[in-house]
């Protein structure tokens, strides 16, 4: 009884000690936002990334580091395809659904994004555009030590039963 106790401690101590140390890291790095993205019928398709730093005035431009990679009908655009593209985002870096939020793209005599709605060259096909956050690196990497933890917790005392 008190060994699976002291052997249940010592789980929550280590864990919660790597919490922290990984969490000390964190502040020191700025949090890089991305977003994949795509049109209603998936002819336009890619992911932008953002510092979460240059969301503080919901505007993040070009020269603030926004970087863009989209794929239509199978032809690579960027950033460098449109310089004053932009991101309208809230406070946080946040893009809600249905308040008029996100990327603001035009690469000419191909298409427009403006925020939800996308602009086939001709301006003949409107459709909406769906953005997805794309969780971060530090976050998949906690959210699997968790699991792996309930794993093995789990699996010990299924042995336990077993035995």
């Amino acid at each position: 009884m008190i060994n699976s106790i002291l052997k249940k401690l010592a789980v929550a101590t280590a864990g919660t000690t790597l919490m922290f140390t990984l969490g000390e890291i964190t502040p020191a790095q700025a949090a890089n936002i991305t977003y994949n993205f795509s049109n209603l019928d998936q002819t336009l398709t890619g992911y932008f990334s953002f510092d979460q730093e240059a969301a503080a005035d919901q505007f993040v431009t070009v020269s603030e580091g926004l970087k863009i990679f989209a794929n239509y009908n199978g032809v690579t655009f960027t950033e460098a395809d449109d310089p004053i593209a932009a991101v309208l985002t809230d406070f946080s870096g946040n893009i809600p659904k249905g308040q008029g939020l996100g990327l603001q793209y035009v690469v000419p005599n191909q298409f427009s994004v403006f925020s939800e709605n996308f602009l086939n060259a001709d301006a003949t096909a409107t459709q909406s555009v769906n953005y997805t956050r794309v969780p971060e690196p530090g976050s998949l990497l906690g959210l699997s030590i968790v699991g792996l933890g309930l794993f093995w917790v789990r699996k010990k005392q299924l042995s336990q039963l077993i035995n």
